[in-house]
């Protein structure tokens, strides 16, 4: 299969108004509960009840979950929605209807219902974009919506949805600011999105987060498997950009399927989706092209460049930071490895640094701009090395590299990825905050589009 390096259309130059004033809003103002939203579909006639939906949450692998999920039920006569956050490169990423992203008319035809209610209920970013995103699928009548929770779960405005299935993929510390400081108290929120009677599907928990979430399971009357009880992977491959192995649930042996997502942590994403797809569909034939056909933006995107493979990697906490890095280091030599890496202040890194750095050989530190409409700007360079990666600098040699840009950020990358193209590394890394992942991944296609080297096979 072929696909453009960027499969969206590319936003117009001047967005349309109503829309414009949604993306105006500022990402880091967030509600604490859900009476906003809920006033928002009362006065937009309900959207959320015209159709099915699964509710994805978890502190990583909802984005992949959620996008093998779309993609298993759509391939089986479904018309699937599929929500997720942040994007990439284009705002119409968020909303997809059968793997196809809606267009920015009809997210301006949904925002010019929603502004004029902007006093009368002072609704958020998100909770715009939700509303949106529930208006566009109500319209198009899809049969069912797989929604990625935000943040948390609990007060997440996708949660004022009555889910079929609810799935938690993983748990660990982020956002503690908001959602607690431990991964018990970050759990207890993300349970959040489970009801009584209806399966709960989480991925692979600590011993002591699994017993919490079966004594809530037990109190709350909510059926819960995890991956031991939704089927067993064997027989691993673990290629630099998917995964393949033998899959058998207590339903079917669907025998060897690939996943188009690196490492070994996709496998029990796999199996959520998998699970949830068995609750919803009576049989699965065309399981493995289903999974074979699942793609977003900016999960360890692979792309050829010459003789050089670049990876686009949203990774923005220390789970996955650490699941990239382990991946990297286990595909290729630390010493053809090259990183691209900037982070927002609000960010942790904990152990993370140590991880990259045993990954590669080459470490540029990047700022990424600021969230728009967000006082919440981005660690300098200098900041990053210091504070976080110093410390771990390991034995062996690291060249280090404070990318600071003396021009606009675009052409800032522009000329690091001129650099990289005449550097020794064949593989180089851009992880972390998105907006590292989006400018970086702009730049390359810039680039590239003139070499005619523009797709990924």
């Amino acid at each position: 299969m072929t696909r453009s390096l960027r499969p969206f259309p590319d936003l117009p130059v001047a967005l349309p108004p109503h829309l414009q004033f949604v993306l105006g809003l500022s990402p880091s103002v967030m509600t604490m509960g859900l009476d906003s939203m809920r006033a928002l579909m009362d006065r937009l006639g309900h959207p959320e009840r015209r159709f099915r939906a699964v509710i994805v949450a978890g502190t990583n692998g909802k984005g992949s979950t959620t996008t093998m999920l779309s993609s298993i039920l759509s391939h089986h006569g479904l018309c699937t929605g599929r929500y997720t956050s942040p994007h990439v490169y284009s705002v119409a990423e968020r909303i997809q209807i059968d793997g196809v992203s809606v267009s920015i008319g009809e997210m301006e035809a949904a925002a010019a219902r929603l502004v004029p209610l902007r006093d009368e209920i002072p609704f958020t970013y998100f909770e715009a974009l939700t509303a949106i995103a529930f208006l566009i699928f109500a319209e198009r009548r899809v049969d069912i919506a797989v929604l990625e929770v935000g943040l948390g779960g609990r007060l997440d405005a996708t949660n004022v949805v009555e889910p079929e299935v609810s799935i938690v993929t993983s748990i660990s510390l982020d956002h503690r600011r908001i959602l607690g400081q431990t991964e018990p108290e970050i759990l207890a929120e993300k349970l959040g999105v489970a009801r009584a009677g209806v399966p709960l599907l989480v991925g692979a928990l600590s011993k002591e987060l699994r017993d919490l979430a079966d004594a809530y399971a037990g109190r709350e009357r909510v059926p819960l498997l995890g991956p031991d009880e939704l089927g067993r992977v064997s027989d691993i491959e673990d290629a630099f950009d998917a995964v393949a192995f033998r899959l058998q649930t207590p339903r079917a042996s669907y025998g060897r399927v690939r996943v188009p997502f690196a490492g070994r942590h996709q496998t029990t994403n796999a199996l959520l989706a998998i699970g949830a797809a068995e609750r919803l569909l009576p049989s699965l034939p065309r399981l493995p092209e289903a999974l074979a056909a699942a793609t977003i933006p900016g999960r360890f995107q692979s792309i050829p460049r010459g003789h050089r493979t670049y990876v686009l990697d949203v990774a923005h906490n220390e789970a996955s930071l650490v699941a990239t890095a382990g991946h990297l280091a286990a595909s290729r030599p630390r010493a053809e490895c090259a990183l691209v890496f900037g982070l927002l202040r609000r960010k942790e890194l904990f152990d993370a640094p140590r991880h990259l750095l045993g990954a590669a050989s080459c470490l540029c530190l990047v700022q990424p701009p600021g969230e728009p409409g967000s006082a919440d700007d981005a660690f300098a360079p200098h900041e990053l090395w210091a504070h976080h990666f110093a410390p771990y600098l390991p034995n062996a040699a690291t060249n280090v590299m404070l990318w600071n840009p003396s021009g606009p950020h675009d052409d800032a990358m522009r000329r690091l990825i001129a650099w990289l193209d005449h550097s020794r590394y064949s593989v180089v890394l851009a992880t972390g905050s998105h907006r590292v992942v989006e400018e970086f991944g702009l730049a390359l296609q810039a680039g590239t589009e003139g070499a005619g080297m523009g797709v990924i096979d």
